[in-house]
């Protein structure tokens, strides 16, 4: 028997009481009387591994975020937005000039090589970080774990890990096509299109197959308002492609190979001036140079999986690339190049061999589970960096090898409290060398051996509710002055670190409703930031210190009657408590800052109804407090809220869904910075409408 509907409680303040009146007319439309929805995933169900052995949300030690491959697809948001709207104190800055998930206030300086939230693509760990990250194609599962995950998976995991797992081979069978048109009103801007196939195959006595090809492309909202100007500075296009092969052995072993590739071109003229005399409205550039972009990346898995006497083995060969190249108006104006001013050239080449082998406790083990392993890698990065108006070209080639040991264990006490622990080993061995067409040629190694503790507890209070509280070690590794070094000192800065307590609860009630609540406070020695010296040359030290402390929940429900419910809420106090460093004017104290990109608040709450006859709907709000994009709090992002809507219906093998984003077209940018001629923004995300078919047989 269906229970009664619940009634959700306004917002404070009365535009979200209006945003979520939006919300609720959206979703409402007719609702068949005497339908429920169908059984809601839960913390009990769902099955991460953030210690290398399996477990549910619920029993497990670790704050996650878990969204299914189908939710992916529901939601419209095929990339990190479908994170963020699920966990609180986590946000996406995405901007064509660079992309980062900054969770619970920590993000890395801005040209970063690498960021403190690690990514991991079916088991093969990304070196570069958010940018290098693949859209979310034939997603399986995606995980965000907060708080340091360094003991388990080692450097740039800092502030959590995203795990994102394709379809494996044999997974799924058959032919599903997709089709979607979209646009925006916010540009005459012809409609932009995705199309998709995926194919399946699984027989017996054969290996498995997958093959997946997806196709995206669209020229954007921005124009150029001059006579004859250009209006494709926006343009995206995407092609991933994902195959994969999966076999098992008579001795009960399994071998998967994977590849995800991906290629995009992108235009690169979404700066505009705010203010002074090159100002122009929303969505509007005037660019004198050429300005694009381009991006390859590639993630190759090998993994090989086998239990024996005693023990499960698993094995991960990984092999990644990454080219970016552009060029960029440095002055991103229309104005004729002047000393100084000119195009930026850039071009980046990564690639990483990487090798892990894993020794872990038996699925099902109750009263000790564990794992042990050896993780190595070598990368290798070269970046040609040219700042042709000033004649500042750095060619910088970069090695880095590393090999770590590490092992993790949890012990259950009494039949509902559980005491875990690990250490990690890594060490990392790297050199840099770089010519720099005003200083000649000059070098710089390091060679650093760092322990990653962490100590987890879990209690069953009861068979539905488990309180649990962690401490851990984080890291960001030395790292290399690519872009604005001048001599051997500011090539190289040394290595960041963090240490991270949490407590939290969840617990499943009423009719298989989740709830987690979660506090956390980290701080940050050695922080790495940038500092101005002279002329074409920037530093970049350790001379801050952080401290990010605050609140986190979030809640799944089904209401009944079709209806379900979730939602997200987080508070943080991110501050730099010590940070003096020099700009252009001279030394500047920033101690007591709010941290960039770091907003006090960040909520989302979403509404789906699953009706009759196929019909579907989803409403949903998120938003931010405001926040600052610099160090020195001079350029603030007021508070903003987006929200998106869909409406589906089946129709045979196939399903048509029209969607909306940023539904009421709220104004927010997604970057800001000083330029010479004023305040230059990147805007975020315009109001847009699209259509979407999918069938499968």
């Amino acid at each position: 028997m269906c229970p009664a509907p619940l009634f959700l409680p306004p917002l404070p303040g009365p535009r979200h009481r209006g945003v979520l009146i939006s919300v609720a007319a959206l979703a409402l439309g007719a609702t068949p009387v005497g339908l429920c929805a169908q059984e809601a995933t839960n913390l009990g169900t769902i099955e991460i591994s953030p210690s290398h052995w399996s477990e549910t949300a619920l029993r497990s030690a670790s704050d996650a975020t878990v969204i299914d491959g189908a939710d992916l697809a529901e939601r419209n948001a095929p990339d990190l937005e479908a994170v963020t709207a699920r966990a609180g104190n986590v946000l996406f800055q995405r901007a064509n000039s660079g992309e980062r998930l900054v969770v619970r206030g920590l993000s890395a300086f801005d040209n970063a090589l690498s960021d403190p939230v690690g990514y991991q693509v079916n088991g093969v760990a990304l070196p570069l970080g958010t940018l290098q990250l693949p859209h979310f194609f034939a997603a399986e599962q995606v995980t965000l774990l907060k708080g340091p995950q360094g003991t388990a998976f080692g450097r740039n995991s800092e502030a959590g890990l995203l795990i994102y797992d394709t379809l494996r081979p044999g997974d799924f069978t058959g032919v599903k096509l997709g089709f979607g048109v979209s646009g925006s009103d916010a540009g005459a801007q012809p409609p932009g299109y995705t199309a998709s196939v995926l194919w399946g195959a699984a027989k017996e006595g054969a290996p498995a197959l997958l093959f997946g090809l997806e196709r995206s492309k669209t020229d954007g909202v921005i124009s150029d308002p001059r006579p004859g100007g250009d209006d494709d500075g926006g343009r995206e296009g995407r092609t991933s492609l994902l195959a994969g092969a999966a076999w098992a052995f008579e001795n009960g072993g399994t071998l998967r190979v994977s590849f995800l590739g991906e290629d995009e071109t992108l235009g690169k003229e979404q700066y505009r001036y705010i203010d002074g005399p090159q100002a122009t409205g929303r969505y509007e550039s005037r660019y004198s140079d050429p300005s694009r972009e381009n991006r390859r990346s590639s993630v190759t898995s090998l993994d090989y999986a086998q239990t024996l006497d005693g023990f499960d083995l698993t094995t991960i060969t990984g092999f990644t690339t990454f080219d970016r190249d552009f060029l960029l108006d440095t002055d991103s104006s229309p104005l004729p190049p002047i000393p100084g001013v000119a195009v930026t050239a850039f071009d980046l080449k990564d690639r990483m061999i990487s090798q892990e082998i894993r020794l872990s406790s038996l699925e099902g083990a109750e009263r000790f589970k564990w794992s042990l392993g050896l993780h190595a890698y070598h990368q290798a990065t070269d970046v040609d960096f040219d700042l042709r108006g000033m004649g500042a070209r750095r060619v910088t080639s970069i090695t880095q090898n590393g090999v770590a040991l590490y092992g993790l264990g949890e012990v259950a006490l009494t039949d509902r409290l559980r005491l875990g622990g690990g250490l990690r080993i890594d060490h990392i061995a790297s050199s840099a060398s770089q010519t720099f067409s005003l200083a000649g040629s000059y070098a710089a190694s390091d060679a650093t051996t760092t322990p990653l503790p962490k100590a987890t507890l879990a209690w069953d209070i009861s068979d539905r509710t488990t309180l649990h509280a962690s401490y851990a070690r984080g890291y960001m590794p030395a790292g290399y002055n690519y872009a604005f070094a001048g001599n051997a000192a500011s090539l190289i800065y040394a290595p960041e670190y963090s240490w991270n307590a949490e407590i939290g609860l969840k617990t499943i009630f009423l009719n298989d409703a989740s709830l987690s609540l979660t506090g956390f406070h980290t701080t940050v020695k050695d922080k790495q930031i940038t500092e101005t010296v002279v002329g074409a040359v920037q530093k970049i030290s350790n001379a801050a210190e952080a401290e990010s402390y605050g609140l986190e929940a979030a809640l799944s429900a089904p209401l009944g009657h079709g209806w379900q419910i979730d939602g997200s809420l987080g508070w943080q106090h991110a501050r730099a408590t010590s940070f003096m460093t020099r700009t252009g004017a001279g030394p500047v104290d920033y101690s007591g800052n709010q941290l960039p990109m770091a907003p006090n608040l960040s909520y989302g709450l979403g509404v789906t109804w699953e009706g009759g006859d196929g019909w579907r709907a989803r409403a949903a709000v998120n938003g931010y407090g405001s926040s600052y994009f610099d160090a020195a709090n001079t350029l603030e992002q007021d508070g903003y809220r987006i929200v998106d809507a869909s409406i589906s219906r089946d129709l045979g093998n196939g399903v048509l869904t029209l969607w909306a984003h940023n539904l009421f077209d709220e104004e927010y940018a997604a970057l800001s910075l000083r330029s010479f001629y004023g305040t230059l923004v990147e805007d975020g995300q315009p109001r847009s409408f699209g259509l979407n078919w999918t069938t499968q047989w």
